[in-house]
């Protein structure tokens, strides 16, 4: 039976070799920041000049509220990007973007750059929300990215894009492209399940304390830039 699948097969006893792939943390990692931060400072600007009081003063509200720890910080985040979604046009949010790209770790895509030409695919994988990661994958010439979805309506439960659901979420990715992770490229623990994948190499970018003790611990090489 002739199965169609819209991909070409390959031809009989040509071996399919899967593309190495690096997979590339956002906040810290690929840009020199907190996108959270980044975002909040955009939106009050707007807002401002917009007289978009309400919503500036639930912003700080929501900002006094994690500072004093009665909210967490996913309750905090979560109605920001909320209202980002709502109050942001498309060319605020290219204008945005514009904001993360001027933040981007050169030297960090200096050696992407070098992963680039010798055939590496490039996967940005954050908790951030899909709401501006399409445009800043497009920015940095990535080859794709997973994000945290932003849920439909507000209240709405949902699960971030970090630790091992991170993890399983890129090797998913990977295996549907076919490609194969070779490198990671992070500063946060929240990543360790991806650090721990065997076989990788581990790139630190200005990591957080306790990240290379903890590789060291366990036996692990990595690079720190």
């Amino acid at each position: 039976m002739k199965i169609s699948t819209g991909v070409p097969l390959p031809a009989e006893g040509v071996q399919c070799v899967a593309s190495p792939c690096v997979v590339v943390d956002l906040d810290g990692t690929l840009i020199c920041g907190n996108s959270l931060h980044m975002l909040v400072r955009f939106m009050a600007a707007q807002l401002r000049r917009r007289r978009g009081f309400w919503r500036l003063l639930r912003i700080g509200g929501l900002l006094g509220l994690r500072r004093l720890r009665l909210i967490s910080h996913t309750g905090m985040k979560h109605p920001v990007h909320r209202m980002a979604a709502e109050s942001m046009s498309e060319a605020d949010m290219e204008n945005f973007v514009s904001v993360l790209g001027a933040a981007l770790n050169r030297k960090l895509l200096e050696r992407l750059d070098g992963y680039r030409r010798r055939g590496y695919r490039i996967l940005l994988a954050s908790a951030a929300p899909d709401l501006y990661l399409p445009r800043l994958t497009a920015l940095a010439g990535f080859d794709g990215f997973i994000a945290t979805p932003l849920p439909a309506s507000a209240g709405e439960a949902y699960t971030e894009t970090r630790g091992e659901h991170k993890r399983d979420l890129c090797l998913d990715y990977a295996a549907r492209e076919g490609w194969t992770i070779a490198v990671v490229a992070t500063d946060h623990p929240d990543d360790l399940p991806l650090l721990l994948l065997p076989g990788i190499s581990r790139l630190l970018v200005s990591p957080a304390p306790g990240l290379p003790e903890e590789l060291r611990r366990r036996g692990l090489d990595f690079e720190i830039i």
